[in-house]
C-alpha cells in the first residue's frame, strides 16, 4: 500500500500542515534556515537542476509505465496517456472507466524482445522520446519562477539521457533477476490477471478481466519479466501530492519514488539526479530511513522495509542503505511525532530557532561518506546569509511605526505584518448565480445594497471538502466563512475563496463583519529578504514587466509585487538586508500567505 486514501473525517491535520522527510532534514540541517522556508515561505533560488531531476525521473517513470509487448519503440509518447483521474487527482477506480492500454492489440510475440538488450535498446527509444518532452516541461517551470537563477542552456541533453539510461538500466537488473528466479505462483498469478491494490502504472487500470493479454505459456520471458518487475512509482498523470503515504495519525507523509515487490520483498528506491556529492547525500540517507518508518506505520506495523536504495544517475552508482530495526522505527516515529508538535502544531518564534547549524558533512562520488570539507561552513552556501546573523546580516532591529518622509508633510503609521488582514466571516445574500458547466458557480453578493464578486480559486478546502454547497439560488441567505475580501482595478469590491475559505448555509458560531469594514490600503515596513522580477509577452503581443519583493520582521513576512513602472528609484537602490517602508499598498492573499500590490499611488521608500 505505497498510497494513503485520506478519510476526510478523520484527518485533523490537512495536507499542508504535514511533517515530510524534507522539513525534518532542513529543521536538522540549521533550524534558523527551516524558519525562513517553512515559517516565512521564503523561496530559495530556482536553479535549472532542481528541475532537470524531475524531468529525468518523468522520463524514466513514463518508460516503465510502458510495455514492449503492447508499443513499437517509435509509438507515440501519448500512447498510454489520458487515462481516468478521480476528484482527487488520482488514478480513477471507476468500473466504468476507459483505460488507454486495453484498447491497444498487443504486439505478435515475434516482435517483442526477447533479451536484456533487445529491451535496453527499446527502453532507450523511448527514453528519447520522452525526456525532450519532460526537459521542455521542465524548462517552462522553471522560467515562470519568480526566483530563478542560472543558465537553462547549460542543461546538457546529453548527460540527461545517459542518467535515464543509467536508471533504466538499473531497473533492468530487477527485470533479470526476475527472469532467472520468478517462481511458478508469481508467474500464474501475473498471466492470470491479479493485480495489487495500488498496481504499478502501465496503463491497465485496477482490475483486469481474465488472463492477463499480454501473457503467453511456457516458461517465462524476457517480455513478461519487464512486466512482472515494474516497480510502483507515482502515476505521471496524477495531480501533485495526490499520491502520497501518509501515517495513520496523519502529521507525516511522504512520496515513494520507486518501490519494488513483484518477489514478495519491499525495496525502496530513491532516484537521485545527481552524483551523490556533498551535505546533501546525509539527508538522503535519513529521508529513506524514514520512508522505511512511513511503510511500517501505515501497514499496522506489521510489515517492515526489506531494501533501501539510493540510485545516483549522475554517478551510476546503486547506493543501499540499511534498513531500520522495529525499534529503531519505533524511537523514530516517537521523535518525529515530538518534533510535528513543536514545529507544526505550534508556530515556533525566530528565537526557538537559533541560527547555529549543524556542520557539513563530507559525500565523495556515489554518495560514499569521507571527511567532512574543513574550509567551509554550511552558511557559505546558504540563500540567507545576507539576512542571518549567522552569516553576513544583523538580527531584526527596527522598532518605529511611525515615520517621516523626505516630501511629506504627515508622518506615516505602519501596520505589523501580524496584523494585516484581508479576511473576513459574511452573511450575505445571493444577488445573480450562474453555473457554467464543469466550473464554479458565478456568483454576486449583496450586504446592506453593497455588492460583491465572489471569485473561486479552488473549487475544494485544504481538508479536500468542496468550498460551496451545490444548487446556490437567488436570493438565498448564504454565510462566507474566512473568505479574502479585495478590491479590482475598477475599485469593485471581490470576495476570493481559497482553500482556507468556505461557503455554508448555515452560520452558526460565526462572527460577522460589514463588506464596510474592508480597507484597501496599508502601510508596512520591514527589511528586504530578496527581489525579484518577471517579464514577458501578453496575449495581446505587448511586453509586460513585474517586479516584486519579499520583506519581512522577526517573525511575519509579506511577498508585495507590482509592475516595474510602478515602484519609483528606490526600488533599484534596496539590497538584501536594507529596511524598507512600502506606503499605501493593497493586500491579497491565498492560503497562510498574505500578499501585497503596489500600484500607481503607492510609494517605496528605502529606510537604511
Amino acid at each position: 500500500m505505497p498510497v494513503t486514501d485520506v478519510v476526510l473525517e478523520d484527518d485533523s491535520v490537512g495536507p499542508y500542515d504535514r511533517l515530510s522527510s524534507s522539513q525534518v532534514n532542513t529543521y536538522r540541517s540549521c533550524k534558523r534556515m527551516w524558519f525562513y522556508e517553512k515559517v516565512l515561505k521564503l523561496k530559495i533560488l530556482q536553479i535549472p537542476v532542481l528541475y532537470v531531476g524531475r524531468a529525468v525521473e518523468e522520463a524514466i517513470c513514463r518508460t516503465l509505465k510502458e510495455s514492449p509487448s503492447l508499443m513499437l519503440k517509435t509509438a507515440s509518447e501519448l500512447t498510454l496517456s489520458n487515462i481516468p483521474i478521480d476528484t482527487n487527482g488520482k488514478p480513477s477506480r471507476d468500473s466504468s472507466a476507459k483505460w488507454p492500454a486495453n484498447r491497444i492489440i498487443p504486439l505478435p510475440i515475434e516482435k517483442r524482445p526477447t533479451s536484456i538488450g533487445e529491451l535496453e535498446n527499446w527502453a532507450l527509444a523511448r527514453l528519447e522520446i520522452h525526456l525532450p518532452t519532460a526537459l521542455e516541461n521542465a524548462r517552462k517551470d522553471w522560467a515562470r519562477q519568480e526566483r530563478k537563477s542560472g543558465d537553462w542552456s547549460e542543461v546538457k541533453y546529453d548527460y540527461c539521457l545517459e542518467m535515464c539510461l543509467n536508471g533504466i538500466r538499473f531497473h533492468l537488473d530487477e527485470v533479470n533477476l526476475c527472469y532467472n528466479t520468478v517462481d511458478d505462483a508469481t508467474l500464474t498469478d501475473w498471466r492470470q490477471g491479479k493485480r495489487d491494490h495500488w498496481p504499478a502504472p502501465d496503463g491497465y487500470g485496477y482490475h483486469l478481466v481474465g488472463k492477463h493479454s499480454l501473457s503467453v505459456d511456457g516458461p517465462v520471458t524476457i517480455a513478461e519479466a519487464w512486466e512482472i518487475a515494474r516497480p510502483w512509482f507515482v502515476e505521471p498523470e496524477s495531480e501533485n501530492f495526490s499520491m502520497n503515504a501518509i501515517h495513520p495519525d496523519y502529521w507525516f507523509q511522504g512520496e515513494y519514488d520507486i518501490v519494488y515487490r513483484w518477489d514478495g520483498n519491499i525495496k525502496i528506491v530513491d532516484i537521485k539526479a545527481s552524483k551523490g556529492i556533498g551535505d546533501r547525500s546525509g539527508d538522503y540517507v535519513e529521508q529513506l530511513r524514514m520512508y522505511a518508518m512511513l511503510w511500517w506505520a501505515t501497514h499496522e506495523k506489521k510489515e517492515t522495509i526489506d531494501d533501501l536504495e539510493i540510485w545516483y544517475l549522475g554517478a551510476n552508482v546503486k547506493k543501499t542503505v540499511s534498513t531500520p530495526s522495529i525499534n529503531e522505527m519505533s524511537k523514530m516515529e516517537s521523535e518525529l511525532n515530538q518534533l510535528y508538535i513543536d514545529i507544526k502544531v505550534e508556530k515556533p518564534s525566530i528565537e526557538n530557532c537559533p541560527a547555529t547549524p549543524m556542520p557539513l558533512r563530507g559525500f565523495s562520488e556515489g554518495g560514499v561518506s569521507t571527511t567532512a570539507p574543513v574550509d567551509m561552513v554550511r552558511c557559505d552556501r546558504c540563500d540567507w546569509q545576507s539576512i542571518c546573523s549567522g552569516g553576513s546580516g544583523e538580527e531584526y532591529s527596527l522598532v518605529d511605526n511611525e515615520f517621516y518622509i523626505p516630501g511629506l508633510v504627515s508622518q506615516i503609521n505602519t501596520v505589523d505584518i501580524k496584523d494585516l488582514n484581508v479576511r473576513f466571516n459574511l452573511e450575505v445574500v445571493i444577488d445573480s448565480i450562474n453555473y457554467p458547466e464543469e466550473k464554479p458557480p458565478e456568483m454576486k453578493v449583496s450586504q446592506s445594497n453593497n455588492l460583491a464578486r465572489v471569485d473561486f480559486l479552488s473549487s475544494k478546502s485544504q481538508e479536500g471538502k468542496p468550498t460551496y454547497p451545490q444548487l446556490l439560488t437567488k436570493g438565498q441567505n448564504i454565510f462566507l466563512k474566512n473568505v479574502i475580501l479585495t478590491s479590482n482595478f475598477k475599485g469593485e469590491l471581490t470576495i476570493k475563496v481559497d482553500p482556507l475559505a468556505e461557503i455554508l448555509v448555515s452560520g452558526e458560531g460565526l462572527e460577522f463583519q460589514s463588506l464596510l469594514d474592508f480597507r484597501a490600503r496599508w502601510n508596512i515596513a520591514g527589511m528586504l529578504a530578496y527581489k525579484y522580477e518577471r517579464k514577458g509577452i501578453g496575449r495581446t503581443g505587448r511586453e509586460w514587466h513585474r517586479k516584486g519583493m519579499v520583506i519581512l520582521n522577526e517573525n511575519n513576512s509579506i511577498k508585495v509585487s507590482g509592475w516595474a513602472n510602478d515602484w519609483g528609484h528606490q526600488y533599484e537602490m534596496a539590497e538584501e538586508g536594507s529596511y524598507v517602508l512600502l506606503a499605501n499598498i493593497e493586500l491579497d492573499a491565498w492560503a497562510n500567505q498574505i500578499k501585497g500590490q503596489i500600484g500607481r499611488n503607492s510609494r517605496a521608500h528605502l529606510l537604511r
